[in-house]
């Protein structure tokens, strides 16, 4: 079996995953013409360039602006379910079993729907989605680093009103430049309290002292981290506590995280002992799926097979999912691969 035919059947975990940057390119165009969103273009080859970034994208604020047409359409309770239950479908089908899907809320009230208004519309999509594919998971609450503070503390006290409902995580994302997280702390803190996980985006807009901030707030896993490498105190702290990256490759070159593909520290991470896993970010705006990532990682990055299966059980391990489901799918996963042919 050739590598790429091996990670498409893969039993897979990923943890890094944008609803927003997740949408299918049709189902953007069907929801504006059923909400009247006006389009740059009416047509699928026309609108995929305002869908999905180009490998010359200059920054992460350009990459970020290719959500927007997504999140214009995600605006009503029957669009927040389908596309929360099509990526349930996207994902089963690039043999993504288990999976945590984030979303930030506040991007989701301009037509009126309340923030619990948000979050029980894409829970309904994800329990749908569990249902037609057998996905495990959960769901990931997103605050705005460009937020004021007490917005995101708010988002805190709704989310966790779901903490037993599917939502296992509380999240920090946005452009990194002049929006520290510890702006944020309170938030974090009353998420915390409320029985939320705790991951923060760092460490790709901003250096090692984002990464630094986070783990220092209670982020178990860091969104990204790339930077962390730029100070070896930091990259110990995240040793030392058992921190996990959670890295997107494809998307770390688009926004210039890394300035080519081949630079990335995904390896040197993982052979110094850190805790690493590998996720697309935003599947339609880096245009990529789970596979191919990992086929990436191999021929470009150079790591092996065992190594990326590391890698996958590591993104099993490290997800704030139910222990005893994910240790149930950690047996039935090496279960699988140690019962498939030699060779394969």
């Amino acid at each position: 079996m050739d590598d790429a035919a091996y990670f498409a059947a893969l039993p897979k975990a990923e943890l890094h995953l944008h609803l927003d940057g997740s949408v299918r390119p049709g189902t953007v165009l069907e929801l504006a013409r059923q909400e009247g969103v006006p389009l740059p273009a009416d047509d699928l080859e026309h609108l995929r360039p305002h869908l999905e970034a180009p490998d010359d994208c200059a920054s992460l604020r350009e990459y970020i602006t290719f959500f927007e047409l997504p999140i214009a359409v995600m605006q009503s309770v029957p669009a927040l379910e389908r596309v929360t239950f099509e990526l349930c479908q996207d994902l089963s089908d690039d043999g993504v079993r288990y999976a945590e899907i984030r979303y930030a809320p506040w991007l989701h009230v301009d037509r009126g729907l309340s923030l619990t208004d948000v979050i029980r519309a894409t829970l309904a999509g994800w329990r749908a989605g569990k249902e037609a594919t057998g996905m495990a998971g959960g769901l990931i609450i997103t605050a705005l680093r460009d937020m004021p503070p007490e917005q995101n503390l708010s988002l805190a006290q709704v989310a966790g009103r779901f903490a037993a409902e599917g939502v296992v995580g509380f999240d920090l994302a946005g452009d990194e430049a002049g929006h520290p997280p510890i702006l944020h702390e309170d938030a974090f803190r009353l998420a915390r309290s409320l029985g939320l996980n705790i991951t923060i985006h760092a460490g790709e807009g901003a250096g090692a002292e984002s990464v630094r901030q986070a783990i220092a707030m209670g982020a178990r896993l860091i969104e990204h981290g790339v930077r962390a490498r730029e100070d070896p105190e930091v990259a110990a702290m995240a040793n030392d506590e058992g921190v996990q990256f959670d890295m997107a490759p494809t998307n770390n070159f688009q926004t210039k995280a890394v300035r080519r593909l081949q630079d990335h520290p995904l390896p040197r991470y993982f052979k110094q002992g850190l805790k690493v896993t590998i996720s697309t970010d935003s599947r339609t705006v880096s245009r990529t799926t789970l596979a191919d990532e990992y086929l990436k990682v191999a021929h470009v990055l150079g790591c092996t097979r065992q190594e990326i299966w590391v890698m996958n059980l590591q993104a099993l391990d490290g997800g704030f999912g139910e222990p005893a489901v994910r240790a149930k799918l950690r047996d039935q996963w090496v279960g699988e691969v140690e019962a498939a042919p030699a060779g394969s």
